[in-house]
C-alpha cells in the first residue's frame, strides 16, 4: 500500500533546515503477513454448460481482488486463507450472481448464471429493509452498486423493481392499505437509486405487489416468511 501524509505527519520543527529536512522523508512499515490462498471456480451457462466469459469480484474483510473469467469460464483470485469471502459475477445478457462462502481448502466454486429473457425474474439477494420503512438496512447498501453493475454490463433490456411484503395467512391487502403502499415505496428506493446513478429512466419502471404473491402464503419460519419480504427484478424486454 502506498499512503500520501502531505504536510500532515512533520517528524520535526519545521523553523530550522534541519527539521525540514527531517520532514521531506519516506518510511516503509512492515505488517505481519497474512496467509493467503487462492480462491477458483468455473462460470457457466446451466442450459448448454458452456463457459461464459465474466467479471469476478472476491472480498473479504481486508482485501479486494478482481479477475476475469478465460474462455471456458475458469476464473482465480486471491484472499486471505480460511476467511469469509463475498463473490460477485456479471457477465452481459445474464442476471448477477452474488454468495457468501468461508474458504476451507483448494476447493473450486461452481456458479450458474440465469439467462436474461423476456418474463424472467430474480429475487434481489441481501436486500433487508428497516422494519415497516423503505429504508435499506447499513449491511444492504453494498448491494446496491451490484445492482448498478448488472444495469450497466445489460443496457438493452428493461426491467420492472417489483416490491413485495409479507403477511401470511390474510387475504390479499387493498391498495389503500399500508402494506401496499410499502410494497411500492420499497421498490421505489431502488428504482431511485438507480436512476441517481444513471441509468436510464426509460429503462425501468417499478411496482408493489403488496402480499398477493407471497412466496409462502401460510408462512411459519423466519427464513419463509424473509423469502416474502423481498425486492425482484423482472425483464419485460430486451433488445
Amino acid at each position: 500500500q502506498i499512503t500520501n501524509f502531505g504536510e500532515a505527519k512533520p517528524a520535526a520543527e519545521n523553523r530550522t533546515e534541519e527539521g525540514r529536512q527531517q520532514n521531506r522523508r519516506a518510511t516503509i512499515q512492515a505488517f505481519e503477513p497474512i496467509k493467503m490462498q487462492y480462491v477458483t471456480g468455473k462460470v457457466t451457462d446451466p442450459t448448454t454448460g458452456k463457459g461464459i466469459s465474466a467479471k469476478v469480484m472476491v472480498t473479504s474483510k481486508t482485501t479486494k481482488d478482481s479477475t476475469q473469467t478465460d474462455s471456458s469460464g475458469y476464473f482465480k483470485a486471491i484472499a486471505p486463507a480460511k476467511s469469509v469471502v463475498g463473490i460477485d459475477v456479471f457477465a452481459e445478457g445474464y442476471f448477477y450472481e452474488t454468495l457468501m462462502k468461508r474458504l476451507k481448502g483448494n476447493e473450486t466454486t461452481d456458479i450458474k448464471l440465469k439467462p436474461i429473457e423476456e418474463g424472467a425474474a430474480i429475487d434481489l439477494k441481501n436486500f433487508y429493509f428497516v422494519g415497516n420503512q423503505a429504508v435499506l438496512l447499513k449491511r444492504s447498501e453494498p448491494e446496491l452498486p451490484k445492482l448498478l453493475k448488472f444495469m450497466q454490463a445489460n443496457p438493452n433490456i428493461k426491467i420492472e423493481i417489483a416490491g413485495h411484503v409479507n403477511q401470511p395467512n390474510r387475504p390479499p391487502v387493498l391498495k389503500s392499505s399500508f402494506s401496499y403502499q410499502l410494497s411500492v415505496a420499497r421498490a421505489k428506493t431502488i428504482h431511485d437509486y438507480l436512476i441517481e446513478n444513471g441509468i436510464e429512466e426509460n429503462g425501468m419502471t417499478f411496482a408493489g405487489y403488496g402480499n398477493w404473491e407471497m412466496r409462502y402464503p401460510n408462512a411459519r419460519s423466519q427464513e419463509e416468511q424473509a423469502l416474502n419480504r423481498r425486492v425482484e427484478i423482472k425483464v419485460l424486454s430486451k433488445n
